[in-house]
């Protein structure tokens, strides 16, 4: 069984308010893509790692992996408006050239999520070898509503079962596919890859998150990084 990355970095941060997207963005003096790629690179267990991106920002991301040696990274694929249709251009790059069998493990991973610690990683990818679709989430603290019409409350909904979902998520190579392909069938869009299964009928298995796996949305989140 293998280990495979794929990272999907498409995205202009609007929400972010900045002219350089916030993948590019450098906290520590280090941009967020190349820390979230090296919280794969170093890993001798990951066999290689692809990264969807606007055809625009290819050179800039070429010079950020020879900045920091990224061997593994391996291809660097067209992104596309919507995340779903980036990470399934990177999953065809793997299926056309690095001959993934149907039992590789896929990781995918924001690029904006550069505070992945090595132990959670690893915690995912041992969880992934006994269940073939595994992420992390987080319980909540607080309390939640659903609203209608103007924001007026409609009820409260019981939080104990309910969790926000962060990556890396980890998915077997065929049920990936196979769930990709029906949600296109289907002309379903889902919000994580994780959705896609649950919409083809597999098990999702979820595991403990980590706090501290943030996702940088705002500028207010590299405050103190």
């Amino acid at each position: 069984m293998g280990f495979f990355v794929i990272i999907p970095a498409s995205g202009n941060g609007v929400r972010f308010s900045g002219k350089t997207p916030k993948q590019f963005v450098k906290t520590g003096g280090v941009e967020i893509l190349a820390r979230t790629i090296g919280c794969f690179n170093k890993r001798s267990d990951i066999s290689a790692i692809v990264i969807s991106a606007q055809p625009e920002y290819f050179m800039r991301i070429c010079r950020i992996i020879s900045k920091y040696s990224f061997d593994k990274v391996k291809y660097i694929v067209e992104g596309a408006a919507m995340r779903q249709n980036s990470v399934f251009n990177g999953l065809l790059s793997l299926r056309n050239f690095a001959d993934c069998s149907p039992s590789d493990r896929i990781i995918v991973h924001d690029a904006v999520r550069p505070f992945l610690q090595d132990s959670f990683l690893l915690r995912l990818m041992r969880a992934s070898r006994k269940y073939n679709c595994v992420i992390p989430g987080i319980k909540l603290t607080d309390t939640v509503k659903m609203t209608v019409g103007k924001d007026i409350v409609a009820k409260t909904i019981p939080r104990e079962n309910l969790r926000s979902v962060q990556t890396p998520q980890i998915f077997r190579y065929d049920e990936l596919m196979k769930s990709f392909r029906y949600a296109f069938k289907k002309k379903f869009t889902g919000t994580d890859e994780a959705e896609l299964l649950e919409h083809a009928g597999y098990q999702v298995k979820i595991i403990e998150g980590e706090p501290a796996n943030i996702k940088i949305t705002t500028k207010n989140d590299l405050k103190n990084k």
